[in-house]
C-alpha cells in the first residue's frame, strides 16, 4: 500500500463523523495491520518505533492491535525516517521500497543505477549537440542550393568551442568531402 492510500483511509475515517462502531473498529484494525507491516518492512520493533515516535511501546501495541486509531503522522514519520518517502519538494510521488527508488510512474531504480546517470546525461547532451549540428548543416545545404552562402551559427558556447572547430566545411557551407577513390587503370602507367 502506498502512502496516498493510507492518507486516503485516514481522511475517510476523520471525514465521516457518523461512522458506526463496527465500521470504526474495522478501520482501526485495517490501519493497525498496515502499520504493523510498515514496521516490519522498516525492521522496527514496537520499542524501537516508540523511541522514534516519542510514544510508549504500549501505544504502539495499541495501534497495531486496532484498539486505538494509528495517527497519519505516525505513518508519515516512520516512512520519512526510514527513507521510504522523500519529503523534499520536487520528489513528490517518489518513494523508497526494499532498497529501490521508485518513480511516480512505477519505474524502479537500483542503487547502482545512479552511477550511470551522469553518463546518461552526458550522452543526451552529446546527442543534442550532434542533432543540432546535423540540422544546421541541413539548413546550410538548403541555403546553398538556393544560391545563398551562409555561415554556420553555433547554438551554444559548447557548440562554438567543440563542433565548429571539428566540422570542416567547404564552400557554400557544405561538408568537406574526402577525395574520391580512383578506380581507373591510368595510374599504373602501362
Amino acid at each position: 500500500m502506498n502512502i496516498s492510500q493510507t492518507e486516503h483511509a485516514h481522511r475517510i475515517y476523520y471525514d465521516a463523523k457518523n461512522v458506526g462502531p463496527k465500521r470504526a473498529k474495522q478501520m482501526r484494525a485495517t490501519l493497525g495491520e498496515r502499520f504493523k507491516i510498515l514496521l516490519a518492512d522498516a525492521g522496527l520493533t514496537p520499542e524501537q518505533a516508540g523511541k522514534e515516535l516519542h510514544v510508549t511501546p504500549r501505544t504502539i501495541r495499541y495501534w497495531i492491535s486496532g484498539k486505538v486509531l494509528v495517527p497519519y503522522a505516525a505513518f508519515r514519520l516512520i516512512r520519512i525516517l526510514r527513507m521510504y518517502e522523500l519529503p523534499q519538494p520536487g520528489w513528490d510521488g517518489w518513494r523508497m521500497h526494499s532498497g529501490w527508488l521508485w518513480s511516480p510512474e512505477g519505474f524502479s531504480f537500483k542503487p547502482d543505477d545512479a552511477n550511470w546517470w551522469y553518463l546518461l546525461v552526458r550522452r543526451a547532451e552529446g546527442f543534442t549537440r550532434q542533432y543540432n549540428r546535423a540540422n544546421e548543416l541541413q539548413r546550410a545545404l538548403q541555403r546553398g542550393a538556393d544560391g545563398v552562402v551562409a555561415q554556420p551559427v553555433a547554438t551554444s558556447n559548447a557548440d562554438a568551442a567543440g563542433c565548429a572547430a571539428t566540422s570542416p566545411t567547404a564552400a557554400g557551407g557544405r561538408a568537406a568531402q574526402p577525395p574520391r577513390l580512383d578506380l581507373s587503370l591510368e595510374h599504373f602507367g602501362t
